[in-house]
């Protein structure tokens, strides 16, 4: 059953595809295309690219391509530039709390993802982020309530979908209470039934409710459901049991990228594969290598041949296939200038209204001239694109004649750092811009100065979990987001140009004793 090649999503380098992606279309080794910041130049070329990869399936007689991409704002934008719309974090989103803006900006990023030959997306992010140690997930997650996190993934996937966009709901059963990274290793969620029911399970249920087009599981064990130690992505208790007997979904159950560490380590990109179908998914994702994608494809066809996949799962898996190309738009899609405005628009206004804070907020606004303080690159994670490289920071840019002084530190500032701040910015507001202060506590010194220097603003731009030790007399913002757009929109509400109407989505009481620092 050469078919079976429409079970695989697969991904490449560069901006144009190589032969031998076009090669696996034609012969049928691929029913998918994902998309990633590598493969994107500008909106015309990812036309163009859309195009020629459909193009190849169409002369060969083979079904509509699914073209997906992660696209789910913030960190994780693949579309970006001035090209594309758009996409705030979706902590942003929720600190927003506007669910009809959210709902509507999706739907005008949808109609863009299809003018743009893109038919599926790799969000919303349901995972509910109730461990501050969260390493991948973060301001990823709409945050730490499960009933929030439900009812904005609704507004989400009912957005994206209206637009003829298959929305994914990921990363099923839940990854918002690991500290390890499922990129670099094997997590385990060891708690109970009950406790996965309450909290993890609440947003995928409400996504079914909402007829969401697919679920991308997680490469997490979770013993409650399955005790012999398998990942979700491999378990048939999971992809069978739970997902279509109990939660009762019909539509697609898709693999995260089958060659994250997760899987390799333990497990190998190929057999895994085979054992992802045989367990229930019915779209297997292998996103980078020719290699470990032939790997795949030839797994699937000798687990058929040899019996490890059972024929009727194959067929099942293929139907399901088939059902949601069947649902893809076959219109030729456009967005106007006005809704392409317009959503620029509601993203700004999201931005905005996403910009919360703590502390002592009686000093805002801050008009005054201030020095800046901001760290090198953090590491980003492995489904995060790496920062654009700028001539200058955005917070800069944004403060325009408000700045006195930028002084750019290592993201692990020494003493003699910490004292060479302290005397450029004697007398003045000294704002710093923590990035990952929980995993570069160092950062925090830089925010212990005398009360008698002037104000002391801290700016948490990747995690709001940064705002948990300021000092007492410190002021504390965040945007959610480490975008320049939300850096843009920190800087509007730092001056009194907007009102600072964001509410934190992730609770900042620290559990543990307080400590001091020098």
């Amino acid at each position: 059953m050469q078919e079976v090649g429409q079970l695989l999503t697969i991904g490449f380098d560069g901006t144009e595809a190589p032969p031998h992606i076009f090669e696996a279309i034609r012969r049928g080794q691929a029913g998918g295309i994902v998309l990633f910041r590598r493969n994107i130049l500008s909106a015309q070329q990812v036309g163009e690219l859309t195009r020629s990869l459909q193009g190849q399936a169409h002369e060969a007689g083979l079904p509509t391509l699914f073209i997906a991409i992660d696209q789910e704002g913030g960190t994780v934008r693949r579309l970006t530039g001035s090209d594309f719309i758009p996409l705030p974090s979706q902590m942003a989103m929720a600190s927003a709390n506007a669910p009809d803006l959210v709902e509507r900006l999706l739907y005008l990023a949808g109609l863009e993802m299809a003018a743009l030959g893109i038919n599926q997306n790799y969000a919303p992010v349901l995972d509910v982020n109730v461990n501050p140690q969260n390493p991948v997930i973060g301001i990823r997650s709409f945050g730490e309530d499960p009933g929030d996190v439900a009812r904005l993934g609704q507004h989400y996937i009912r957005g994206l979908q209206a637009a003829g966009i298959l929305a994914t709901a990921k990363h099923f059963p839940g990854h918002g209470d690991t500290h390890q990274d499922s990129h670099k290793t094997l997590p385990t969620v060891a708690h109970p039934r009950e406790r996965l029911e309450s909290v993890e399970l609440v947003p995928f249920r409400a996504a079914v409710a909402a007829d969401v087009s697919a679920i991308m599981t997680a490469h997490v064990v979770f013993p409650a459901i399955e005790p012999t130690g398998l990942p979700a992505t491999l378990s048939s208790r999971v992809l069978t049991e739970l997902i279509r007997e109990e939660l009762n979904f019909s539509g697609m159950v898709v693999t995260d990228s089958m060659e994250m560490q997760a899987i390799t380590e333990k497990f190998g990109t190929a057999p895994g594969a085979q054992m992802a179908v045989q367990a229930g998914a019915d779209q297997v994702l292998v996103s980078h290598h020719q290699d470990q994608q032939q790997g795949a494809y030839q797994a699937l066809l000798q687990g058929l041949a040899h019996g490890q996949i059972a024929q009727a799962r194959i067929k099942d898996a293929l139907y399901r296939v088939r059902e949601a190309k069947d649902r893809l738009s076959q219109a030729n899609l456009q967005i106007t200038e006005a809704q392409r405005k317009e959503a620029w628009t509601l993203a700004e206004t999201l931005w905005l209204r996403a910009v919360a804070g703590t502390g002592a907020l009686k000093k805002l606004p801050i008009r005054d001239t201030l020095v800046l303080v901001t760290f090198g690159d953090t590491e980003a994670t492995e489904a995060e694109d790496s920062p654009t490289k700028r001539q200058s920071h955005p917070l800069a840019e944004a403060l325009g004649t408000q700045l006195k002084r930028h002084l750019l530190l290592p993201r692990d500032p020494s003493p003699s750092h910490v004292t060479e701040v302290h005397a450029a910015s004697r007398g003045h507001a000294l704002l710093v811009a923590l990035d990952r202060a929980a995993l570069h506590p160092s950062q925090l010194t830089v925010l212990h100065r005398t009360w008698t220097e002037g104000p002391t603003i801290a700016l948490a731009l990747s995690s709001p979990y940064d705002l948990r030790r300021l000092p007492v007399d410190a002021l504390g913002l965040t945007a959610f987001d480490p975008s320049p757009e939300a850096m843009a929109a920190l800087i509007t509400v730092l001056r009194g140009d907007a009102p600072l109407m964001g509410r934190f989505p992730v609770s900042l009481e620290d559990p543990r004793p307080a400590r001091h620092h020098s």
